[in-house]
C-alpha cells in the first residue's frame, strides 16, 4: 500500500513505480552549486524545504526561500543556484504546457489560500496553505502545506480519494519533533510510520490520518496528483463515516 522513504533515500529519483503510484514521482534536490533540472514530459512542482536558492526559468528569475513553491511546465528547464537550498521536486505527466510560476509562501499566507481547519478541543486544529489549487493552471497537481499544533492531528476525520487522486507527503521544518502517519483501507490491517524531518510517504489509496508528538506539530508538504488529467476537485473525497462526514 503506502511506501515510506527516509531522507537519504529521497535523493535518488523515485519513479511512480518506486512510490507505488501510477503517475506521481519525487526527488530531493540539494543545491550547493548551479543545478539544472529538465521537466521533459512532466510538469514539476518544487518546494523549498530548507535554506534558499536563486532560480531561472522561462526568462524569469528570483529567489525561493523556505516554503516557497515553483511550478515548472513541461519541456522546460529550471536552473537553481546557491549554497544551502533543499527542494522536493514532484513530477506528473501532462499534455498541456502551462506557464512557469513562483508561488511565495508569504503571498499565500496573506489571502484566502490560507485556511484553518479543526477544533482546539478535539486536537485537530491545523493551518493549510493551498498553493496549487483548482484555479491554478496545472494538469494534475493540487499542492500545499499543512502545519498542525503540538500533539495534534492534521488530517481529520480520516478521508480517502484514491480513485481520483494519489498523494505524496514530505515532512519538513519539524526540528526535533516526530509524527505518526497512518494509512489503511481497514483499521484491522492499518499501516503506521514514524516520520521526522525529510521523510516521505506515498499514498496510492486509503485513509491517511496523521498526528504530531507533544513537543511539536506535524508539518508537511502534500502533493496530490490527479488520476485523470484536468480533474482537480480538492473536495472530491470520502470520509470515514464513523469519525465524521466532512472535514472539520
Amino acid at each position: 500500500m503506502a511506501v515510506h522513504f527516509k531522507p537519504e533515500e529521497t535523493k535518488e529519483y523515485l519513479s511512480p513505480e518506486a512510490l507505488g503510484l501510477r503517475y506521481g514521482s519525487a526527488v530531493r534536490v540539494d543545491v550547493s552549486e548551479r543545478t539544472r533540472i529538465e521537466s521533459k514530459d512532466r510538469e514539476l512542482c518544487l518546494i523549498c524545504i530548507a535554506g534558499e536558492a536563486f532560480y531561472e526559468c522561462q526568462g524569469k528569475s528570483g529567489q525561493a526561500v523556505l516554503a516557497d513553491m515553483l511550478y515548472v511546465p513541461i519541456h522546460e528547464e529550471i536552473v537553481l543556484d546557491g549554497k544551502n537550498g533543499s527542494f522536493m521536486c514532484f513530477g506528473a505527466p501532462c499534455s498541456v504546457k502551462y506557464d512557469f510560476a513562483h508561488i511565495p509562501f508569504a503571498e499565500v499566507d496573506k489571502d484566502s489560500r490560507h485556511k484553518v481547519y479543526g477544533k482546539t478541543e478535539a486536537g485537530t486544529l491545523r493551518d493549510v496553505w493551498n498553493f496549487i489549487d483548482e484555479s491554478f493552471p496545472s494538469g494534475r497537481f493540487l499542492t500545499g502545506i499543512c502545519y498542525g499544533r503540538d500533539g495534534g492531528w492534521t488530517a481529520w476525520p480520516p478521508h480517502e480519494h484514491g480513485a481520483e487522486r494519489e498523494e505524496i507527503y514530505v515532512y519538513f521544518n519539524m526540528g526535533n519533533s516526530f509524527g505518526v502517519q497512518c494509512v489503511y483501507n481497514d483499521l484491522q490491517s492499518a499501516e503506521a510510520y514514524v516520520v521526522t524531518d525529510g521523510h516521505l510517504v506515498s499514498i496510492p489509496e486509503g485513509y491517511h490520518p496523521n498526528v504530531g508528538c507533544p513537543c511539536g506539530g506535524l508539518r508537511y508538504v502534500y502533493c496530490m496528483v490527479s488520476v485523470k488529467e484536468g480533474d482537480r476537485d480538492f473536495m472530491n473525497l470520502r470520509t470515514q463515516k464513523i469519525y465524521g462526514d466532512k472535514l472539520e
